[in-house]
């Protein structure tokens, strides 16, 4: 069971590109028994002018569809496409009239009159028959560009979704693995120390290591969780350098029913603290969020002065 399941997960789109081809061509064929040969009394004739048409019309069709469409007019080769394409129109009548021929013998008191015309009167039906074969191509076109077309939309949407999710693998990355271990450092310091504050920074830790694991992974999370999420960060940061209110976080604007991508307001504040300068003091790092009909992020830190450090 498990393993025809994973088969119709990996095969649906085959399955279902095979069913509408199974469907239209029962319609077509239907289309031709009915506007044809309903009024035969003969139903084997009729059972058989319905199978020569599915020995002439289904191999041109998937010709063109399979080959000559894909290879040669989507190929650029439209001079070859186009050579193909009279030949099989020139073609394709002179094989409808052959079996014309044998079902005026075959069934001389059953054929419809369109049978016996393309006897009595060759050229006439001759014209309507390479119509049909053009018919036949056209469809073809239209059907190899249209499931063409589907499946290009369904790559360029797999594509962009694999973009986003590298994206924020790629933020999440930024996340300086030492920032864990300077915590536990510190926490380690404060436990020994026996510090009020360890009981709350180990809960903090937790909450931050248990987001990042369990939670990050969704696509949107709510923007009240994220800032919650970056609060506890910037305390952690805070244990780290010893110092409070490093971080002079304002957020402005109505938080509830809005989402975030997980983790992409943390790297901001990360960099501001592993590239900042004078960092042990209030106010080093200002981070600004306003929520509106757009959510607008800005952090501003102050970094070391180049000629300074040259001197």
């Amino acid at each position: 069971m498990q393993l025809t399941k994973s088969w119709l997960e990996n095969n649906y789109r085959t399955i279902i590109i095979a069913f509408i081809h199974f469907v239209s061509w029962v319609l077509y064929l239907g289309f031709y028994r009915f506007a044809f040969v309903q009024q035969s009394g003969n139903s084997q004739y009729r059972l058989l002018f319905v199978l020569s048409v599915m020995i002439t019309d289904i191999p041109v069709f998937y010709y063109c569809y399979l080959r000559t469409i894909p290879r040669l007019l989507i190929g650029r080769k439209v001079w070859k496409f186009i050579l193909i394409t009279i030949l099989i129109v020139a073609i394709y009548p002179l094989a409808r009239y052959g079996m014309d021929v044998w079902f005026i013998y075959a069934f001389e008191d059953s054929v419809v009159p369109l049978t016996n015309l393309a006897v009595s009167d060759f050229w006439s039906v001759y014209g309507i028959r390479a119509l049909a074969a053009l018919f036949v191509i056209a469809m073809a076109g239209i059907g190899k560009f249209t499931f063409d077309w589907f499946e290009n939309t369904r790559i360029q949407r797999e594509l962009e979704k694999q973009n986003l999710i590298s994206e924020l693998a790629f933020l999440k990355s930024q996340i300086n693995p030492h920032f864990l271990f300077n915590t536990l450092n510190n926490i380690h310091t404060l436990a020994y120390k026996k510090a009020e504050g360890a009981p709350e920074a180990i809960m903090k830790l937790s909450e931050l290591m248990r987001y990042m694991i369990y939670e990050s992974d969704m696509a949107f999370v709510p923007l009240a969780k994220e800032i919650q999420h970056l609060k506890s960060f910037i305390d952690l940061q805070e244990l780290r350098f010893k110092t409070k209110g490093i971080v002079k976080l304002d957020v402005t604007g109505d938080m509830k029913q809005r989402e975030i991508a997980p983790l992409l307001l943390l790297p901001f504040i990360e960099n501001a603290f592993k590239h900042g300068n004078d960092l042990n003091r209030p106010g080093a790092i200002v981070a600004k969020l306003s929520v509106g009909d757009e959510i607008t992020y800005q952090v501003e830190n102050q970094v070391p002065d180049t000629d300074s450090q040259l001197l």
